[in-house]
Order: structure tokens, then sequence, then C-alpha cells
């Protein structure tokens, strides 16, 4: 999916090519997207980054400041809907430069038919 924060996600597009009667794995790099994808059923998983986990993480707090679309979702599995949304926390960093309590992440994911 395009860059939702640029307004080009066109998710009508890619609904349109969806098979029917079968879950969907969406790619939106912002996670609170997940709200609105996740209203359409079509999509059992959407995988998402952008929050880079906060970078800084305060203990019992967390993350004092989270990029705009990813607020909601920062880090990690959650069920939104009948949807599952998992945010990772990727290895690269934004200004500042700088992770505290939030290590980098590659996540691998095994999929298997039911």
């Amino acid at each position: 999916m395009d860059d939702i924060s640029e307004g080009e996600h066109r998710l009508e597009d890619i609904y349109d090519k969806l098979p029917l009667y079968s879950d969907s794995i969406l790619l939106a790099h912002e996670p609170d997207y997940a709200d609105t994808s996740s209203f359409i059923g079509r999509f059992g998983l959407q995988l998402s980054g952008h929050s880079h986990g906060g970078q800084v993480v305060i203990p019992f707090i967390g993350p004092p400041v989270l990029p705009r679309w990813a607020r909601k979702y920062p880090s990690g599995l959650y069920q939104v809907g009948a949807m599952w949304l998992y945010t990772n926390r990727g290895v690269g960093m934004t200004s500042p430069f700088v992770r505290f309590n939030c290590r980098p992440e590659i996540t691998v994911f095994t999929l298997r038919a039911l």
C-alpha cells in the first residue's frame, strides 16, 4: 500500500483486486491505519513499521514521542477487530539517533494453512 501520510493509500484499488472469500495480508507502513483496514474485514493480518518502537522507551511509562499514524499501535502484536496487526520496531532510527530500552528488531513469520 502506498504511504498513508502522503494521502496515496488507495485502499479501494487494493480491495477490488482481492480474491473473494479469503484473508489477505496488508503491508501498510503506518500501523494506526489498522483501524481503517480492519473495518473492511478482508485482511487477516496487517504488517507495519513506521514507529521504530518509539526509539526511547521509559520504563513503566512507554515512549515519550511517537510519530503520527503510530501512536495507538507503536510496537508488537495487536488484535484490531477480527484482524491481527504486527508493528515491527525495525533496525533503523530517525533523529535523534538514539535507542534506549527499545532494541532493534527483525521479525520472521511462519505462515501455515489451517
